[in-house]
């Protein structure tokens, strides 16, 4: 199986993911969960789209693909939009 469109999806979702915890909330507790929970949600997405069929060790895979450049996007989309908002907001 191909997990390159999982991959992928999970990059643009942490992207959205860091715009919406950047836009919505200003405590950063909050926003790392909607960081974690639109993780959550790109799984179940995936899970229930993509491979619906899959036996257990592939749906183990679906959970573990991209999880360290989905964390380093969101980490690095919401402190650059935060800095942005923040150089915006003092010139």
């Amino acid at each position: 199986m191909a997990f390159d469109k999982l991959y992928w999806a999970r990059i643009g979702f942490a992207v959205v993911g860091a715009f919406l915890a950047n836009v919505l909330v200003a405590d950063w507790s909050l926003g790392l969960s909607i960081g974690i929970g639109i993780y959550l949600l790109s799984y179940y997405v995936a899970k229930y789209t993509w491979y619906r069929g899959s036996g257990p060790e592939i749906q183990g895979k679906v959970y573990t693909t991209g999880i360290g450049s989905y964390a380093l996007v969101f980490i690095f989309t919401w402190i650059l939009l935060f800095t942005l908002q923040v150089v915006g907001f003092s010139a």
